[in-house]
């Protein structure tokens, strides 16, 4: 016995078929209804609208309109509850397209009986109910699915995207036409990544680190997870792309800190150990000189106080780089501090015929900088641009752009590139490729941009080159 009273609207504009309707309904002694009637098509709108009952019965004919009229204004209106349609004759286009616009069943009033109306009921509230559910998840699942941080996407067996969320062009960069139009596979640069798709049909991928190409040409960092999926005996991929390129940001940020830290230190107190000694050396050096009367004699100890003094300026420059915090940040124009650098090096581009390529936002952007340690950051990038170019045939790219929330200045030269196993070690104090180099180029300029409250990211390629951005 169903206990809870069923509101019902019943629209029919015979009033002899409403109570013959009705009578079939207080027959159905296991049920309780509370049954309002409407003989017009007004009526019925003004009460659908009110959206206040559990089952709705209309009547084809209703005048000018009809029940198919009803029910579209109905669906129209987002009703959710049952709908059954009364016909007076078995008509299946009639039955077909009630149907098809949402109706949960029909019946024909010539047929219509206590036992006929009970099962149409009884299957119309089943059935809404199960729809209501499935309708509830998708919308749950559907939100989830919109406004998850993560690229999250549906593809076939061949990686074409048939489906993806907002944040999947946030994080490629494309526009929806664009990715409807792109294969997975091409958006990540892994050599792998292909063996590892075609194997997902007997295991799914969790957490695989790929490389994810943007529509601008960056590599961003991600975890990869995909499973294969069954809907109607058809397979599709199910799968997420999360980026950690901030992540691995910060950790790499956190690592150099901790190796600037533990190296400032070591610096400091070997620089206090030898500058003690080399004092003594100096001062000697002076006080002999002063009782030698021998020209020639006094010549050794002028190389003597040169060489305490050239050891002196070599632990200055080695302690720089724990130094370049203590700057003062003032409002000023990064596109002056990017040309007086392209200035400074302009002998170093002239001497090896280097092309430099400057393209700035149209935006002249001031930023609290200190243009003086800024502008040696620069240079430093410029100047090993510079070195890893072929003579007459580099090109440099200087731009600046708008990027999200973030400020970018990016220098990508056509040079030797990196090695993967050199990628994790440049901004490392001390470490360094050149034969006449000391390391410190990189690592000063990572302290100042750490100092401006920027971020440094380098992505490398053997023979193709190397791109250096700073975002701020």
């Amino acid at each position: 016995m169903n206990s809870k009273l069923i509101t019902v609207l019943l629209v029919d504009d015979d009033e002899d078929d409403y109570f013959l309707t009705r009578e079939y309904f207080q027959d159905l002694i296991n049920w309780k209804f509370d049954i309002t009637w409407c003989s017009t098509y007004k009526e019925a709108l003004y009460e659908i609208k009110n959206n206040k009952y559990d089952l709705y019965l209309f009547d084809y004919l209703l005048g000018e309109n009809n029940g198919i009229d009803l029910i579209e204004e109905a669906c129209g209106m987002e009703c959710e509850e049952p709908i059954i349609l009364l016909t007076g004759k078995g008509d299946t286009k009639i039955a077909v397209e009630a149907l098809r616009l949402g109706a949960a069943d029909y019946l024909i009033k010539s047929e219509l009986d206590p036992e006929k109306l009970e099962r149409s009921i009884r299957y119309a509230l089943e059935r809404t109910s199960v729809l209501k559910a499935l309708k509830h998840s998708e919308r749950r699942y559907r939100r989830i699915f919109e406004e998850s941080n993560d690229f999250l996407f549906i593809s076939d067996l061949k990686g074409n995207i048939l489906d993806f969320n907002a944040s999947a062009c946030v994080l490629t960069g494309y526009s929806e036409e664009e990715l409807k139009a792109i294969n997975i596979l091409n958006l990540v640069d892994e050599p792998q990544f292909e063996a590892f798709w075609n194997s997902m049909r007997d295991r799914t991928i969790h957490d695989c680190e790929v490389r994810l190409i943007t529509k601008d040409n960056d590599k961003k960092y991600c975890l990869f997870s995909a499973s294969v999926e069954v809907d109607d005996g058809n397979l599709y991929v199910q799968g997420r792309i999360h980026d950690m390129t901030a992540r691995k940001q910060s950790e790499r940020e956190r690592l150099f800190s901790e190796k600037m830290a533990v190296t400032g230190r070591l610096v400091r107190m070997l620089a206090h150990e030898v500058r003690n000694p080399l004092t003594n050396v100096n001062l000697s050096a002076e006080q002999l000189e002063m009782e030698l009367v021998d020209e020639d004699q006094k010549f050794y100890t002028q190389i003597i106080k040169r060489n305490c003094n050239r050891i002196n300026d070599l632990i200055t420059q080695l302690l720089q780089p724990s130094s370049s915090a203590d700057i003062e940040l003032v409002e000023s124009s990064v596109n002056k501090v990017l040309n007086d650098a392209i200035a400074t090096a302009y002998d170093r581009v002239q001497l090896k015929r280097i092309q430099i390529i400057s393209q700035y936002a149209e935006e002249n952007l001031l930023l609290p900088l200190d243009s003086v340690s800024l502008q040696m950051a620069f240079l430093n990038l410029i100047t090993n641009a510079i070195e890893a170019m072929e003579e007459d045939k580099g090109i440099l790219r200087i731009s600046t752009r708008n990027h999200g929330d973030s400020f970018q200045v990016i220098f990508a030269d056509n040079g030797s590139g990196i090695s993967e196993e050199n990628m994790d070690k440049i901004f490392e104090p001390y470490f360094t490729g050149k034969n006449n180099g000391m390391g410190i180029g990189l690592a000063t300029t990572m302290s100042i941009i750490n100092a401006h409250h920027g971020r440094i990211d380098v992505q490398s390629e053997i023979g193709v080159g190397t791109t250096f951005t700073i975002s701020f």
